[in-house]
């Protein structure tokens, strides 16, 4: 064998054991995070990535609730009420297949757990009461340490500190996981900040955690909602410190959740 044809050998052999790693890199990059971040795509969502499913690719993502600010879009007039019927599916009408189960995890909270507890079911039921659909059991304690948005079939209520994510304004994340194939989530966690002071009854200065929370459940099929005329309806993606009209459903949260899981 002359020389020429062991260099050109040697050259194959160099190429077939890059070629495998360069692969694993890339398939590596693409895995599910154990973050509750991710990269921001649009205004308030954020990409987490994508992981498999039984062979299935599957893909994450957050939204993000912010507090009413200076970027809030404007009221005018004619003053729109929550009779508007106006909302938007996820990603082409994703949603549960089966009955979903919150895990609470207290700490952080600085409320009363059973308060707390009993103020998310009722949250729960707001949208569970206008569906022929089981979308939610009743949540339970978690007793465990565990990571939002990451992939783990575990649905979760906690509270971390989101500015340090975030930015301030931020007051609770929607982390959900789903199966762009059969349009089936897969994996949902919310978490509200410790950069504010919660309310179990819309104080002043507070947020109120029903408010908060009704909102952060319309998640399991809904979009927040940012035009002039969505101002007072539930899945509007602005809060205020006080505001409990998200504690009812307007006309347009109930629409969408029926499009989704039936009247």
């Amino acid at each position: 064998m002359n020389n020429k044809i062991k260099s050109i050998l040697a050259v194959l052999v160099i190429i077939s054991m890059i070629i495998p790693a360069m692969a694993v890199g890339n398939a590596n990059s693409n895995k599910a995070q154990n973050v509750i971040g991710g990269v921001e795509i649009a205004p308030g969502v954020f990409y987490l990535g994508q992981s498999m499913d039984k062979g299935q690719v599957i893909e994450g993502y957050a939204f993000v609730h912010y507090a009413k600010d200076s970027n809030e879009v404007k009221k005018s007039k004619p003053v729109w009420d929550d009779t508007v019927d106006t909302y938007k599916l996820m990603y082409g009408g994703i949603k549960w297949a089966n009955t979903m189960t919150y895990e609470v995890n207290f700490e952080g909270s600085i409320l009363n757990q059973e308060v707390v507890k009993s103020t998310l079911q009722t949250s729960l039921e707001t949208w569970d009461s206008k569906t022929s659909f089981s979308l939610f059991g009743p949540p339970i304690t978690l007793e465990e340490e565990l990571t939002p948005g990451s992939l783990d079939y575990r649905n979760i209520v906690v509270w971390r500190n989101l500015a340090e994510i975030y930015g301030a304004n931020v007051i609770a994340v929607n982390s959900f996981w789903f199966n762009p194939a059969t349009k089936e989530i897969l994996d949902s966690d919310v978490t509200f900040s410790t950069n504010f002071e919660w309310s179990l009854s819309g104080e002043s200065g507070k947020m109120d955690l029903q408010n908060i929370a009704t909102h952060e459940f319309g998640h399991n099929g809904l979009k927040d909602l940012y035009t002039v005329k969505t101002t007072e309806l539930t899945m509007y993606g602005y809060s205020d410190y006080g505001e409990t009209k998200k504690q009812d459903l307007g006309t347009g949260d109930i629409s969408g959740i029926q499009a989704l899981y039936g009247e």
